[in-house]
């Protein structure tokens, strides 16, 4: 009868010592690249939304929306993610973007590169690790009909969401 008492306190508390009190995951999930879109002609930085906005990720056959719905909409900002297990992430960003009677892309695209570094951060057991990105570079390809004018990194370092990564002049 003793032993039944001590396997069952044993498993009693053991029970009460394994969970922690963030069992509920509330800070993990990995930053999106802030970008904001700016008048490049302005004096003073204002922004300018871009006209029926669509986002690409390079190599992927359908645009990038998220719950804010940012497929051929006018936006004056954008989040978007890296990818975590590259250390690079192109996009084409279409301005004015429609189809036509074919279904092919009718707007303007520019594409604009990503390069930086990533670190693997532990949150907790709760939420595990997220990726931070650090050096964030970017990349503009240019050719002969750029509606982008500038691309300009403002924070190297993504790891929250509460400011403008990247600001993008056209």
């Amino acid at each position: 009868m003793k032993k039944i008492g001590i396997l069952a306190a044993i498993l009693l508390f053991t029970g009460f010592t394994s969970c922690e009190k963030d069992d509920i995951c509330v800070d993990g999930d990995t930053a999106l690249l802030i970008v904001n879109f700016y008048d490049f002609e302005a004096e003073e930085e204002t922004e300018k939304a871009v006209t029926k906005l669509r986002v690409v990720g390079e190599g992927q056959d359908s645009p990038f929306d998220n719950e804010d719905s940012i497929d051929r909409t006018n936006l004056t900002t954008i989040s978007i993610p890296l990818r975590a297990n590259e250390t690079t992430t192109t996009y084409n960003l279409i301005s004015n973007s429609a189809d036509n009677e074919d279904g092919d892309e009718t707007g303007n695209t520019d594409t604009v590169t990503f390069n930086y570094a990533t670190n693997e951060v532990y949150i907790s057991r709760a939420c595990g690790y997220v990726i931070h990105y650090n050096e964030l570079t970017s990349t503009l390809t240019a050719d002969a009909e750029n509606w982008i004018k500038n691309v300009e990194v403002v924070e190297t370092t993504v790891e929250n969401i509460a400011v403008t990564h990247v600001k993008i002049y056209h």
